[in-house]
């Protein structure tokens, strides 16, 4: 359990507490927040989904442009081959850092 998981169970546990120490700290928390327990455990919950999607999105980026690069030296390379053999291995490295390149710099297109 991450740390945001965690703290709703234990707004929700204090929620639904008989002790009035529980309630009087849940209500402190309701009226600094302006909103109801319930809106606030789901606001948890909806930043721990965005935070593991980020999380995941991040982990996959690495192999994308790892993955365009080796296309593109593939691309290239046969393309290199049939023109000018000779040169080959300068075509795949050439279509491998063009591919990386244009993978990573994809973000700032406008």
């Amino acid at each position: 359990m991450d740390g945001n998981e965690v703290l709703g169970l234990a707004l929700v546990k204090m929620a639904t507490s008989p002790v009035k120490a529980d309630r009087d700290a849940i209500a402190r928390i309701e009226r600094e927040c302006q909103a109801d327990i319930l809106k606030i455990t789901t606001s948890l919950e909806n930043s721990r989904i965005i935070a593991q999607a980020l999380n995941s999105y991040e982990q996959g980026k690495g192999l994308k442009i790892l993955a365009t690069g080796l296309f593109w030296s593939g691309v290239i390379g046969i393309a290199t081959m049939f023109i000018r053999p000779s040169y080959f291995w300068c075509g795949v490295s050439l279509g491998f850092v063009s591919g990386i390149a244009g993978r990573v710099m994809e973000p700032f297109k406008s």
